[in-house]
């Protein structure tokens, strides 16, 4: 039977015309990126934009991350300007804040399993925020935020909390970059968030929380200094400053370290004074500032006292000052108490018959 010639008639040979252009297509612009992928690596040129400046934060905060969490950490005491690497140890965590501060650490915070260690957790307090960020390799320009938290416990009213938060805040920074991991803490999950940013250091903050200008006869005069931060601050550059009718005196403090939430107590007689859970006790009594017994440092009823520091580049600024008188009706035995907000409003200051220095 002859085919109707008024039917259609597909052509073999046009279909595989048709395909042999769309494989040769194919193959053509497939060998063309390969093309454009080999010139893009050979002149490490990437798609996205390239800013150094972004890349070193990135690798810093990545590589500081690793550093706090890849091992135990580490201190090394230096002895007459050298490393004593026979005296190094990786229980940081055990040596207290007067004595690191005299050496180098990294602060590692997990245990040798790989879990977060919780005793080297509460001893970050012992650092000082510029010996943590030399510890973990940041670079001097570079400042930090460093925050740990809970984010998983079969108790839920743990979730979020807060285990530790400080550094200096990135609010004038221009870049940073954050690298963050998450470890086990016993049952528990933390997050540690690490923060690098090209921003200015902060300016820690102390704060004096209760002083004594009349004590019960035969007993010194005191001062109890309050570190609110997370880390340790270094004593050295800090001072104090009273004044009484035409008397002044002041000390400026060359060591000593404050760890973080704790308090010192400045004293005119440090073996007859309470020290309550103090973390240092200093003796201030041949520098004139405090007096015992019927020596007068701090005026009784009237006088200032100032919290004042200096670095290496200043003459020193006051940080705040706070001023009494008559008409606070302080009594013997009493204390002036601070209440919180601004330091320097004598409205956030009260007196109180019931002293508790080193008890803050």
């Amino acid at each position: 039977m002859d085919a109707d010639p008024a039917l259609p008639c597909r052509s073999l040979a046009g279909d595989e015309s048709g395909m042999t252009a769309v494989i040769e297509f194919l193959s053509a612009f497939i060998l063309f990126l390969m093309i454009v992928t080999a010139y893009l690596s050979l002149a490490q040129l990437s798609l996205g934009a390239n800013e150094p400046g972004l890349d070193r934060l990135d690798r810093a905060a990545s590589e500081g991350l690793q550093r706090l969490t890849d091992d135990e950490g580490l201190f090394v005491p230096w002895q007459e300007g050298n490393r004593d690497l026979g005296n190094a140890t990786s229980d940081w965590h055990l040596v207290n804040a007067s004595m690191l501060i005299g050496g180098d650490v990294l602060p590692g915070l997990v245990t040798a399993d790989g879990v977060l260690a919780g005793k080297k957790l509460s001893a970050l307090k012992n650092i000082s925020e510029r010996q943590f960020a030399r510890g973990i390799g940041l670079d001097e320009s570079y400042q930090f935020k460093l925050v740990i938290k809970v984010v998983n416990s079969d108790d839920s009213s743990r979730i979020d909390t807060i285990l530790f938060d400080d550094g200096t805040p990135r609010t004038a920074a221009k870049d940073s970059s954050t690298a963050s991991r998450v470890l086990a803490l016993g049952d528990e999950l933390a997050r540690i968030t690490l923060e690098v940013h090209d921003g200015a250091q902060h300016f820690p903050s102390l704060r004096i929380t209760e002083f004594q200008t009349r004590p019960i006869a035969g007993q010194p005069e005191w001062i109890e200094m309050y570190n609110p931060n997370g880390f340790a601050v270094n004593m050295s550059g800090w001072g104090l400053m009273r004044q009484t009718g035409s008397s002044a005196a002041s000390v400026l403090f060359e060591s000593g370290v404050l760890p973080g939430g704790e308090v010192a107590l400045y004293s005119g007689w440090a073996e007859l004074q309470e020290s309550g859970n103090a973390s240092f006790i200093s003796d201030l009594s041949e520098s004139g500032l405090l007096g015992v017994g019927v020596q007068d440092g701090l005026g009784d009823v009237s006088g200032s006292l100032s919290l004042t520091y200096a670095d290496i580049a200043s003459t020193g600024t006051i940080v705040f000052t706070i001023t009494w008188n008559h008409t606070w009706r302080i009594g013997v035995g009493d204390s002036i108490i601070f209440l919180g907000g601004s330091p320097g409003e004598t409205e956030n200051w009260n007196v109180t018959s019931t002293p508790s220095p080193g008890d803050w």
